[in-house]
């Protein structure tokens, strides 16, 4: 190949996740420290190898057993199926951005024979997870910190001994401070954020990209 291979590194807490895709091969090298994603991505750009530059850790996926790729405008990942030894495989590549994500899956989908760009909005039910999710844990800890603050107004003694000592003994005071009134007040807050985000993706659901190949 005469282009320059597509490269991206995501970081994910404090290690990277570099991936590589050469028009043939997609290359990724993953949960790294920063010095040896960066070390195999300045000798793919100085024209090493692909394979020579990420080394044995590397996972490959060759193009031509990519079945489908897809990507959704509120995930941070790439995911791509694909065939191996006869069975159908899936893999989750994380990506540093939107952007970037668009990119590979155009890179991967222009290599699919007969797969065309398919874009729409995704299903009502997997836009709700997020939100959905956070509503119940709103709910969950502001019940939690209402008996902890009620606790605190009668006067039980709040354990701050062993493990995270410290963190117990803030939450006592903080809970101190600002009282059952102060937590349902926080709780209500964040329900109400949770549920918008809800509204907001039932009214605008995140666009999902997807190249697949005919069956």
């Amino acid at each position: 190949m005469t282009n320059a291979p597509l490269t991206f590194v995501a970081n994910r807490e404090s290690n990277q996740y570099l991936t590589v895709f050469d028009g043939e091969t997609l290359s990724l090298l993953e949960n790294v420290s920063t010095k040896v994603a960066q070390a195999a991505l300045q000798a793919i750009q100085s024209g090493q190898p692909v394979a020579a530059a990420m080394g044995d850790k590397a996972m490959t996926i060759p193009a031509a057993d990519i079945t489908r790729v897809r990507t959704a405008e509120h995930d941070d990942f790439v995911q791509v199926r694909y065939t191996k030894a006869g069975a159908e495989k899936h893999y989750v590549v994380a990506m540093p951005g939107i952007e970037q994500q668009l990119a590979l899956v155009r890179a991967i989908g222009a290599t699919l024979p007969q797969a065309v760009e398919v874009r729409g909005p995704i299903p009502m039910a997997q836009a709700l997870i997020g939100p959905g999710f956070a509503t119940i844990c709103v709910v969950g800890a502001t019940g939690v910190f209402v008996m902890l603050a009620r606790d605190v107004a009668s006067g039980v003694e709040i354990d701050t001994t062993g493990r995270r000592a410290g963190m117990k003994m803030l939450i006592a005071k903080v809970l101190d401070v600002i009282g059952m009134p102060g937590v349902i007040g926080i709780g209500a807050v964040a329900l109400a954020a949770a549920l918008f985000w809800g509204y907001q993706r039932i009214k605008s659901p995140p666009i999902l990209t997807t190249f697949e190949r005919p069956a």
